[in-house]
């Protein structure tokens, strides 16, 4: 179970060393942040509301970290405050005055926490129990009636209460522990028929399960129970309710709840969360501020579109001396104690709580085949403030969701630090300088493009897609060494590449889409352009065009000048497993690739915000994978595993490895073995495909180290034969590299003299 995102302030001795009279002084003089969390009873404070008093899970450690003598003394202490203060640190408890509605003394009662693993969630429970105690009947009416006490009439009822403390307390602690036991084992029971006891759970109650904060006037099991039955009663009859519910619900649209979307996340949607969206072009300082928000916060998680990016972030965060963790589809190095984690944004965990959530590049809403992920994100992540960054292009579509959810939304728009300007004419590769980008839109152009600039005597590093992070990162790094003159890469540079270019020329005006070719959109002019004239390093950025006439400077004139064009439309979602399970149920069939289709054309058919995403590869992979007897949710791991069918070998392979899973076999490894470049990068692909189920299947996966191993020495002789390509001249160079396809569609390239700036 994942570590609780708070703590009450009892159990502080036990995380920190520390006795209880010293953690008291230090939240009570607020020099850690804590939480307040309401309860009913009758005797409320002067806010109608009575309070236990928890410290963030992330703070704990602060307690450590604060020096003696620097606690200042409590203010305005009164009798009974210094008698509860006195008994708590002798007692090694909690004793807090119970105070009337006009905050008149009416006794004392100790807490008593205790967290109990009764659900099958992602955390325990915390069983918090306040018991009433009696004071001295010698200061008892005096205290009521705000009579000073005598120092031995102080000390008299300190002795009295820590002795009754310390025993009401183990009292009750036994008897919450023996309720807890006798809960889960009656859980255990009425859920024995269910697959997924903790996704039901979630679905059945809005209620918190993880914790429960309950008034006793007596410690015995019996007064603990009269007190927790009701809660716990509760949770099983909304149970209950959901299974009759379930059974009478007449279409399969309510029965998933995807015209309920949101309340698809119902820890989401019991925190009262915050919305921030920081809009702005690239270089606005958009990024840097969302992770100050994420460091500055006890705990959080960064949700990115890109291995790539979730390294950077990871790295950026453990710079800042966090306990940083890293979880992507292929890996997971995330600690118990982790405060901070970087993901990849597919993998986030609706159950684990935090401080902040940043969810970058919120723009990629819009996208048909990834958009379902930012979806998920925004209506999903369980933070008290959700931070999204993107382009202001996204702001319509972000306020629309903002209002379906009824969450507080505030915008931020940040201009660019610097300018951003078309460079006032065509250019040739002649005219390209050290320190320049030039970006192309296929593999195979941006190998054209990097022989052709050999050819000149310049060294290229080169970035696109099907490359691995680790030699993205590689080559970025080659290129901010100087030991590469220009970078030529695809438009994968405008998406987590920070590289110190003041110029950046588009090879093209047009790029294949996945469906068709088309024009650039302002939008991607932009992003990509963007990249140039980094902040602190260029006083001024330039995008330009290579070849053709003045219409491709125009075109970027017109991206650069003409203000964002709103994303319109409804946002993607995609089916979650347990949708899948309930089609396959209502259709009773077994056939993965009938459910996928049938959920594609039932899922928020009508809904006015929300439309699938594309589904087709998904279909596809599930009809091929219809001889293979494993079970539906297994085989729909398969069928969404990140391998595109592009590359058929690749989804041939994938069958392999799960008719061997099926036949409870382990999978063969994948293939690493040495060859020309574009076999090397088809390696690593498909090892990355491997290493992903691994993640979903590690018993049927093995030898996960030896694969992460062979992926490591494939990237570094990719790396070796970039660098070789980057220095050969003429035909050698093609030797290495597969032969790249005839470039059609990009503008002539006429060498024209170097232009001077406007």
């Amino acid at each position: 179970m994942q570590p609780p995102t708070s703590y009450p302030i009892g159990m502080l001795p036990a995380l920190t060393g520390r006795s209880l009279g010293r953690c008291l002084e230090i939240v009570e003089a607020g020099l850690v942040r804590t939480l307040d969390v309401p309860f009913g009873d009758r005797s409320k404070d002067e806010n109608g509301r009575r309070r236990a008093i928890l410290v963030p899970a992330g703070r704990v450690r602060s307690i450590l970290q604060i020096p003696e003598g620097e606690v200042a003394p409590v203010a305005d202490e009164d009798d009974a405050e210094r008698i509860a203060r006195i008994a708590s640190a002798r007692a090694e408890v909690v004793v807090r005055v119970r105070r009337g509605a006009d905050t008149t003394f009416v006794g004392f009662e100790v807490e008593v926490p205790v967290l109990a693993p009764i659900f099958p969630a992602a955390r325990e429970t915390l069983l918090m129990a306040f018991v009433r105690l009696r004071a001295p009947k010698s200061v008892r009416q005096r205290l009521a009636d705000d009579e000073m006490l005598r120092d031995e009439e102080v000390a008299s009822a300190v002795d009295f209460m820590s002795d009754r403390a310390a025993e009401t307390e183990a009292a009750c602690r036994a008897a919450l522990v023996a309720v807890a036991q006798d809960y889960a084992r009656r859980f255990g029971e009425a859920t024995r028929d269910l697959e997924d006891p903790a996704a039901f759970l979630k679905a059945a109650t809005q209620a918190d399960i993880e914790r429960f904060v309950f008034a006793a006037q007596a410690p015995s099991e019996e007064e603990v129970r009269r007190a927790a039955d009701k809660w716990f009663d509760k949770v099983l009859g909304s149970m209950r309710a959901l299974r009759r519910q379930s059974r009478r619900r007449a279409s399969f649209a309510e029965a998933t709840g995807y015209d309920r979307y949101p309340s698809l996340f119902p820890l989401a949607r019991s925190i009262g969360r915050r919305l921030l969206f920081l809009a702005g072009p690239t270089n606005s300082g958009k990024t840097f501020e969302a992770m100050r928000l994420a460091i500055e916060a006890p705990t959080a998680e960064v949700l990115s579109p890109l291995r790539l990016l979730a390294h950077e972030h990871r790295e950026t965060l453990g710079a800042a001396g966090l306990r940083a963790g890293l979880i992507t589809g292929e890996e997971r190095d995330a600690p118990e104690d982790a405060t901070h984690i970087a993901r990849t944004i597919e993998t986030i965990d609706v159950g684990r709580r935090v401080d902040v959530c940043v969810v970058d590049e919120i723009q990629m809403l819009a996208d048909e085949q990834r958009g379902w992920a930012w979806t998920q994100a925004l209506f999903a992540a369980p933070a008290d403030l959700v931070v999204m960054t993107g382009s202001p292009d996204a702001i319509p579509v972000v306020e629309r969701l903002a209002g379906v959810l009824g969450e507080p939304l505030e915008i931020r728009i940040l201009e660019r630090k610097n300018p951003l300007e078309a460079w006032p004419r065509p250019v040739a590769l002649t005219d390209l300088k050290r320190g320049d980008a030039v970006v192309a839109f296929s593999r195979a152009a941006v190998h054209e493009l990097r022989e052709e600039i050999v050819r000149l005597g310049l060294k290229v590093a080169i970035v696109y897609g099907a490359l691995s992070p680790e030699v993205r990162r590689a080559e970025a790094a080659r290129f901010r060494r100087g030991e590469a003159d220009v970078v030529v890469a695809t438009d994968a540079i405008g998406m987590g590449l920070n590289l110190p270019v003041s110029r950046v020329f588009l090879a093209s005006l047009d790029k294949f889409d996945g469906t068709r070719r088309r024009g650039l959109l302002h939008s991607e002019i932009r992003q990509i352009g963007g990249r140039a004239g980094r902040f602190g390093m260029f006083e001024k950025g330039w995008v330009g065009v290579i070849g053709g006439g003045t219409h491709g400077v125009d075109k970027i004139r017109a991206a650069l000048s003409t203000p964002p064009k709103e994303l319109t439309g409804r946002a993607f979602v995609r089916p979650n497993r347990e949708s899948v399970a309930l089609a396959a149920e209502f259709l009773e069939t077994d056939d993965l690739a009938q459910v996928l289709t049938f959920l594609r054309s039932r899922i928020v058919m009508d809904h006015p915000d929300l439309k699938i995403g594309d589904m087709d590869e998904e279909i596809e992979k599930a009809r091929r994978l219809a001889g293979v007897t494993l079970p539906l949710l297994d085989r729909l791991s398969y069928a969404v595993v990140p391998v595109s069918l592009r590359h058929p070998w690749f989804m041939d392979t994938v069958l392999t490895w799960a008719r061997a899973h099926a036949a409870g076999n382990r999978a063969p490894k994948p293939p690493l073995r040495s060859g020309d470049l574009q076999r090397l990068e088809d390696g690593v692909n498909l090892a990355t495909a491997w290493l992903w189920l691994a993640q979903r299947f590690p018993q049927v996966y093995a030898d996960e180290d030896e694969v992460r191993d062979g992926v490591a020495a494939l990237n570094g002789e990719i790396e070796r034969n970039l660098v070789k390509l980057s220095a050969m001249r003429g035909g050698r160079a093609g030797a290495v590299a597969s032969k790249p396809r005839t470039r059609r569609g990009r503008n002539p390239r006429p060498r024209a003299p170097a232009p001077t700036a406007a």
